[in-house]
């Protein structure tokens, strides 16, 4: 019977159960993804992955050590050479996803300030509704604007007035899914209907829109 194939890498501070936790967020963003139940005290994560075209999962193990097992089968060698390098990737940004520059960062600031006010307005009113779905969208603009700005200085990128090419051209660089991107180029959809005088924004809508806003927030 063929052996596993194993690799072994070190990911400084991955066990930290904050990090831990965007790494289980980022491996489901990018993968289907099966948490399996842990019985060892010196394990800190056991998964299992799989995308589309794969006929074996990957299996994953992160320890308190911080060192990183990922196990596969021998019948798909091929395949996992270049995702190993996206796990890899993904593990490395869930630490190092937040800006380093975050306390003094404007764009988050004024990202948390608009969060703050958006939690105290009622959704039963039509006009809160719609300044939901439209300051959420500035808030998410601000996130991903803020992370992309930690990976380049060209300012045509960060000022482009399309999330969508700020989404591509961030997680190219990270080469792994960061954020809800579906999730956000749909609020940002919402917000150009609203411009264009489409069918009034519903309390389910903004409360989805609200919603997912925070979870990238926090995450970021």
């Amino acid at each position: 019977m063929p052996l596993a194939i194993t690799e072994q890498v070190n990911i400084p501070n991955i066990s930290n159960d904050n990090y831990l936790q965007k790494a289980e967020v980022l491996l489901g963003s990018n993968f289907s993804i099966n948490k399996i139940p842990i019985s060892a005290g010196h394990i800190k994560l056991k998964v299992d992955i799989k995308k589309i075209g794969l006929s074996k999962p990957i299996h994953i193990e992160i320890f308190v050590n911080d060192n990183v097992i990922i196990k596969a089968s021998p019948e798909i060698q091929a395949q996992f050479t270049a995702l190993l390098e996206q796990i890899k990737s993904i593990l490395s940004e869930s630490i190092n996803i937040t800006s380093t520059r975050l306390n003094q960062s404007f764009r988050i600031i004024r990202a948390q300030m608009l969060l703050n006010y958006l939690n105290n307005l009622p959704l039963t009113d039509e006009v809160n509704r719609m300044l939901i779905v439209i300051l959420c969208d500035i808030i998410l603009d601000m996130v991903i604007t803020e992370k992309l700005s930690s990976l380049t200085n060209d300012r045509a990128e960060l000022e482009s007035d399309s999330i969508s090419t700020k989404l591509k051209s961030l997680e190219g660089r990270c080469k792994c899914t960061l954020y809800k991107s579906k999730n956000i180029n749909d609020i940002r959809n919402l917000r150009n209907k609203i411009a264009h005088g489409a069918a009034p924004i519903t309390e389910e809508e903004a409360r989805n829109v609200l919603t997912c806003t925070k979870d990238v927030f926090a995450f970021f």
